[in-house]
């Protein structure tokens, strides 16, 4: 992304937009693509695949509601590019003190969330990986995930302490082609596993909404990781058109995975599929997937660890010291090492967080963000713009109830 970068600032003409493409189609795989066999296998293929065409659409139409109350309060020069460059300065604005509190305690409660996830992905993955790798001397040939997160915990606890991201940017990036080679050695591998199984799997299984649409949620319902790449173009209005072609090429590529997964693996397909995995490529792609979690941790993480800091230091940014601060990061990650090793299974944390929380962010609070911007600048809303912000609330509130009460 460096060298796209350098490009773009190179040419005039050059928009930004296959930059942006990229790291948007980075944002919306990581761990959690690797559930969407499993979403499928529970939900049934033609409700989840509905779901998925649902969820992209009304994605993208919430993110162009984003873009547009940015415009609208730089227009009516309620806000500069830059106050409205993050999803907090952006919130703040639009509403006031109380809209700054929620934005941040939906992004620390999400990214711990995925925090979990990703600690019960590696764990889960290293329940496979480490006695085929070293035997079953140290940890059992059936290791418990417990165990596996002993293993990880050091690791995770030590990059939560960053504060300098520059060396894990380049790991990272490295290991974001491992999610790529990962689902296609698992494609292969489901529909050369023996006979399909088709048959076996559900049509529609809505008992099992609250499980698998935090999967499907978690692809689509990312905006607040995506203020970064809207900032870095160098024509912020090529935006949204680069943001269609990342979703949508994105969904196709996410629908042809899952659905490949569920019925080459059919209904006992587990919930971390790479796990299903054998033999020396199989090890490969599971041991670059958790390098690429573990490296991704303390840049995923950081703005809620950020945000914790904040409510130590009173008012005074900067004035936590440096034990003070290792300690604040250390209870966020050790109570996320703590929930991971009492919860079910890594599709059941997708579906709370993807369901509630990702909901929030990505559907309810960009139509109220909107709403509030048009009034601030005094704009006049047609019934056609009011029916969009009601039905896209409507939609994200709805998501978030089904999540918790079915």
């Amino acid at each position: 992304s460096a060298s796209a970068s350098a490009s773009a600032s190179a040419s005039t003409e050059d928009t930004g937009e296959t930059a942006a493409i990229i790291n948007t189609v980075k944002a919306i795989f990581g761990a959690g693509g690797f559930a969407l066999p499993w979403a499928f296998a529970q939900g049934g293929l033609a409700l989840v695949g509905s779901c998925m065409v649902a969820s992209l659409a009304f994605a993208l139409e919430s993110l162009r509601m984003i873009v547009k109350a940015q415009d609208v309060l730089v227009s009516a020069r309620l806000a500069s590019v830059e106050d409205v460059s993050t999803y907090a300065g952006l919130t703040k604005l639009a509403m006031g003190n109380a809209g700054d509190v929620l934005c941040r305690v939906m992004n620390v409660v999400t990214c711990f969330g995925i925090t979990v996830s990703y600690l019960i992905f590696i764990a889960e993955t290293c329940k496979v990986v480490v006695p085929a790798m070293i035997g079953p001397g140290l940890f059992g040939a059936a290791p418990t995930t417990a165990a596996m997160l002993q293993l990880v915990a050091p690791p995770m606890l030590l990059l939560s302490w960053l504060r300098e991201m520059s060396g894990v940017n380049v790991i990272s990036a490295v290991g974001t082609a491992s999610v790529g080679v990962g689902m296609l050695v698992t494609t292969i591998a489901a529909l050369t596993s023996g006979p399909l199984h088709t048959a076996s799997l559900p049509a529609w299984n809505f008992a099992a909404f609250p499980g698998f649409f935090g999967t499907v949620a978690f692809l689509f319902f990312i905006h607040f990781t995506l203020f970064g790449i809207q900032e870095a173009m160098p024509k912020r209005e090529a935006f949204y058109p680069a943001a269609v072609k990342a979703f949508t090429a994105a969904a196709a590529i996410a629908g042809v995975f899952g659905v490949a997964g569920a019925v080459g693996f059919g209904p006992s397909v587990a919930s971390v599929v790479v796990t299903m995995l054998s033999g020396p490529s199989g090890i490969m792609v599971q041991l670059l997937l958790c390098l690429n979690l573990i490296t991704t941790y303390p840049i995923m993480a950081q703005s809620a660890l950020r945000i914790c800091e904040n409510v130590f230091e009173g008012g005074k940014p900067g004035s936590l010291s440096a034990p003070q601060s290792i300690g604040v990061r250390t209870a966020f990650t050790l109570g996320a090492v703590y929930t991971a090793a009492n919860v079910p299974n890594f599709g059941v944390v997708l579906g709370y967080v993807g369901g509630v929380c990702c909901s929030m962010l990505s559907l309810v609070l960009p139509a109220m963000i909107l709403y509030l911007c048009q009034k601030k600048a005094k704009n006049e809303m047609t019934v056609e713009e009011l029916a969009r912000i009601a039905a896209v609330a409507g939609v994200g509130v709805t998501c978030m109830v089904l999540s918790i009460v079915l």
